[in-house]
């Protein structure tokens, strides 16, 4: 499992692979919008959905002089709140608690970004936003304007930014970065982060896979050199994934200020990135409040309640949705790195270690002037268009260094240093590039082609049409003539017989009429036919066709994306036939996942309530979770309801958090799917801010469970609630003491010396990594159980939990208690099979585990410990297994340990012919099965990446032996 190398130190296989095959797209459920995450996670489409990242994604909007949030005040608990909700779900989910410099997590003490990974198996990393501002204002003097106490040092920033990687590719997880630059900020730019910290540039080079770099859209300037510098990151070796965030912010209009936006305007940079450049990451798009999702005034459902609700807006359905479907229908395939680094054959390498910023860390300021620079554009800051005026020149890449070889396979390398004396003027530069990139087409369209794609869009600001003449590279026909209206995109594959072509347009705010393109085929045998196909939900499209002259046109007049097949071949040879298929294959869902649940009252349903407030900041209430609370009031009609959807049916705890002053109530019935089971008493609190939880058992079933707190009758007090935390529960948890049946056995002592235990004593397990604790349990039924240690020590000390073995949660914390005669307890929830289960607690660190009073588990029974099924393993899961492994009560035999090749596994005399032999990789996926003929069986394991595996024996009577393999 991943925990098992979290636990060990070892680098873990990625949570949820991100590749051309499994794109990602990073959806936001933002604080800005209050958001719902259960709505808005409903609100995705199912087909794609599996590709979805969902962003938690918490403001940083403060008060610069006190600190005060001023959106989202408990950054902390709303990440945790709606993390649990995405849990529930089985998707995918990280978390964005930064902007700039500023965070809500702590900028050295990694215990909270751990903790994440640790606890919820859909988590997959953190997302930091645009890192170029909101820095060094905690090193400003006080009486300063521009000082501000939570603005970092940049350089903790990087650091923390190292730790995070080496943390995530621990868990198997990411650390997500979106850049975007100007004049004042290229010391901090990707080469400036790798240049300026030699610990970052070693992590970037070690855990690669884990860094997602993204480009985002949200200055107005240095638009070529944004690309140039994110780019150059993914292909030089030093991140292992390339991004997009586009961001109305950035956007300027022909006359070079922030006006007259429109969505239409993001199609053009996301097909020619993710065809041309391999961005598998799509993030956004911003502003989310204006172009993703918003929310809409309340609702009343069948039955009365008043609901929230949210959206997509319309251009997020018609443009972003429908070209994330472009990918996953094959379209808009995603080139692998080394095909981008061969398309691509330059790259700059900035060598420079003197000079001005823009010399050390930049692109050459006139390195797009001539290219595909627009000729009306600047450079630098004066770079405001990220259109291009053609397809004929790949985005040049400038890199820190080459990492590897597909780094170091460019055609082209240049050092900054020798940029001026290599390309002495723009003419001298465009000729060598001319020689590189000959010209496969003429007009003023862009059009850019890989293997049988183009990637076609106009790229005049100004309300002008942009045309192109393209002769063919596969089709046996001639050629095609475009003509686009403003800000028209498309692709368009060629195939021998036929063409197909994928346009949008939608814009429904500057000009919502049909705009018109005209697509010409030249040198077809015959008239060509033609089909079209109308896509997500916009205004119908006019296609009308004509045939004159061996010349067949066809005339699009739509506002919105729509598929064309057009049917056309001619007499041309020699033509080109080799190209990649896309192929797609859907991410698996996460782990089912095992701890507490989660919701929120501010998104409950209501009737007849005081009120519901969907944020405090502004309020006198604090320390709530998520971003605000509801007040129930006084109304004898008065109710609230939620709905959870459990993957297990069973008795559960229900806790709700509330507040309530100047007496109890006990006027509120809990309702579970529809039957009354409880009428509670919430028992005054100090005040409205000193929330107290109300604890209940319910039983709930597999799937959704509405619970609904209803009025009996009017209520003396005004309750507010704040949550409601859903946890596995039963009739009583059972206590193991020491000494007692299911307790087997401690690698330590069991002693009496400190006082404050209970039972016989406490176990003290020998000081060493790997020690441990076991027990031995039966459960009745497969399901989410609960483990609580009653522990003491003098220092935090963490464990991992181990069921049969196999390590369900990693890196559990067991904060000091203060003294050894101090004890305190820990809960850990877990999902276990139906059966009797070998449990053990198995220590981290070199310390050991804490003092350990008992086990409670609730949901299953102590067993005895020398019958039932038997896990046995001669060597902790924890233990760096460095020599021959051996057993006797065990019988088993591994060796050699770690391996490279053939493994020996020797049986001992309580394994026969037919007993089973299985090697599992650290998921618990069989790799090999076969049936045991001889006492020694050899495996081959050369094959296998290096990493952690498991050699396990079973045989008819219940045993089952499983021991750790290493292989190297």
């Amino acid at each position: 499992m991943v925990l098992q190398y979290a636990a060990q130190g070892q680098s873990a296989p990625l949570r949820r692979p991100i590749s051309p095959q499994q794109p990602a797209w990073f959806i936001h459920i933002d604080s800005w919008n209050q958001a719902d995450p259960q709505k808005i996670i409903n609100m995705v489409p199912a087909d794609i959905r599996p590709y979805v990242v969902f962003n938690i994604s918490i403001s940083i909007n403060h008060d610069r002089l006190t600190s005060k949030w001023l959106q989202a005040e408990y950054g902390y608990e709303i990440a945790k709140s709606w993390l649990r909700v995405c849990a529930e779900n089985r998707v995918w989910a990280m978390i964005q608690q930064s902007s700039g410099g500023f965070q809500h997590f702590s900028q050295s003490d990694l215990t909270v970004y751990e903790e994440f990974y640790r606890d919820y198996p859909n988590f997959i990393g953190f997302n930091y936003a645009e890192q170029f501002w909101g820095y060094d204002g905690s090193l400003q003097p006080p009486s300063s304007g521009s000082y501000d106490a939570i603005s970092p040092p940049w350089a903790d920033r990087i650091n923390l930014f190292a730790n995070l990687l080496q943390l995530s590719n621990r868990y198997g997880g990411y650390l997500a970065v979106s850049w975007c630059p100007n004049q004042w900020n290229p010391n901090i730019n990707p080469i400036g982060m790798l240049k300026r910290n030699a610990a970052f540039a070693a992590a970037c080079r070690n855990y690669t896979e884990n860094y997602i770099l993204c480009e985002k859209y949200t200055q107005q300037s240095y638009q070529h050199d944004m690309e140039s510098t994110c780019l150059g990151a993914y292909v030089s070796g030093y991140a292992g994934q390339y991004g997009i965030r586009y961001d109305e912010t950035g956007w300027t209009d022909s006359s070079g200020t922030h006006a007259n936006f429109t969505p239409a305007t993001g199609i053009a940079p996301h097909l020619e990135h993710i065809m041309f450049t391999g961005q598998t990451v799509i993030d956004g798009p911003e502003l989310i409040m204006t172009q993703s999702s918003r929310e809409l005034s309340t609702g009343t459902t069948p039955d009365g309640f008043t609901t929230r609700r949210w959206e997509f807006y319309p251009q997020f359905h018609n443009v972003n949705v429908d070209l994330f479907r472009k990918i996953l229908d094959g379209n808009m395939r995603i080139p692998g790195r080394r095909e981008v680094i061969d398309r691509t054959k330059v790259v700059l390498i900035a060598n420079l270690s003197s000079g001005s910023n823009q010399d050390q860390y930049s692109t050459p300021q006139t390195l797009f002037e001539g290219l595909y620079r627009m000729d009306s554009d600047g450079n630098y800051e004066f770079n405001k268009s990220f259109f291009k005026k053609t397809g004929r020149y790949p985005a040049v890449p400038i890199v820190y260094q080459l990492d590897d070889t597909d780094a170091n396979s460019f055609a082209v390398k240049v050092n900054k240093s020798d940029y001026a004396t290599r390309w002495p003027s723009v003419t001298s530069k465009v000729t060598e590039f001319n020689t590189l990139f000959p010209s496969e087409y003429t007009g003023t369209l862009y059009a850019g082609r890989h293997e049988n794609g183009w990637v076609t869009y106009n790229p005049y600001k100004t309300n002008q049409t942009a045309t192109a003449s393209i002769p063919f590279k596969y089709n046996t026909c001639t050629n095609m003539e475009l003509s686009y209206s403003q800000y028209s995109a498309g692709v368009i594959k060629e195939y021998s017989n036929r063409l197909n072509v994928y346009l949008n347009n939608y814009d429904n705010v500057l000009n919502t009429g049909l705009k018109t393109d005209i697509i010409r085929v030249y040198g077809a045998s015959t008239q060509p036919t033609w089909s079209y196909t109308d896509r997500a939900s916009h205004q119908a499209s006019t296609v009308t066709s004509g045939w004159s002259g061996g010349v067949f046109t066809l005339t699009v007049q739509h506002n919105g994306a729509l598929d064309i097949v057009i049917n056309c071949a001619g007499t041309a040879t020699g033509r080109l036939t080799a190209y990649t298929p896309a192929v797609l294959n859907a991410p698996t869902a996460p782990a089912v996942y095992a701890g507490p649940l989660q919701h929120e009252a501010e998104h409950f349903d209501f009737k007849s309530i005081n009120g519901n407030t969907a944020n405090g900041v502004s309020g006198a209430v604090r320390n709530y979770t998520g971003q605000g609370y509801l007040r129930f009031g006084s109304n004898a009609a008065a109710s609230i309801r939620d709905t959870v959807n459990l993957a297990y049916a069973g008795t559960y705890q229900l806790r709700t958090r509330y507040s309530v002053t100047g007496g109890n109530v006990n006027t509120i019935g809990l309702y579970v799917n529809g039957s009354l089971v409880a009428t509670p008493v919430f028992t005054q609190t100090d005040s409205l801010s000193a929330w107290a939880v109300q604890t209940q058992n319910i039983t709930l079933n597999a799937g959704n469970n509405v619970i609904e707190y209803r009025a009996s009758a009017a209520a003396p007090q005004n309750v507010y609630f704040d949550n409601m935390v859903i946890v596995p529960a039963g009739s009583g948890g059972n206590i193991i003491q020491e000494n007692t049946t299911g307790f087997c056995s401690v690698n330590g002592t069991v002693d009496t010396n400190n006082g404050g235990y209970t039972g016989a004593g406490f176990a003290n397990t020998d000081n060493a990594i790997g020690n441990g604790v076991n027990w031995k349990l039966n459960f009745a039924a497969s399901g989410t159980k609960s483990f609580t240690f009653r522990y003491a020590s003098i220092d935090t000390r963490a464990a991992n939990l181990l069921i049969n073995g196999a390590v369900v949660a990693t890196h559990v914390s067991f904060p000091s208690t203060g003294s050894w005669t101090s004890w305190g307890t820990v809960t850990v929830y877990a999902s276990a099979a139906s059966g009797t289960r070998d449990i053990r607690l198995e220590a981290t660190g070199t310390s050991g585990l804490p003092n350990v009073d008992y086990i409670e588990v609730v949901g299953g029974t102590a067993a005895n410990c020398t019958t039932g099924l038997s896990t046995l393993m001669n060597a902790p899961a924890g233990t760096d297994i460095s020599q021959k492994l051996t057993g006797k009560e065990v019988g088993v035999e591994v060796f050699p340990n770690p391996a490279q090749h053939q493994v020996t596994v020797r049986l001992g005399s309580r394994w026969k012919a037919g007993d089973q032999l299985m090697l599992c990789d650290a998921t618990g996926k069989p790799v090999q099965t076969r049936r045991i003929k001889s006492n020694a069986e050899q495996l081959n394991v050369g094959q296998l990446p290096p990493g952690l595996y498991f050699i396990n024996v079973a045989n008819n009577s219940g045993a089952h032996a499983s021991l750790p393999l290493v292989k190297q």
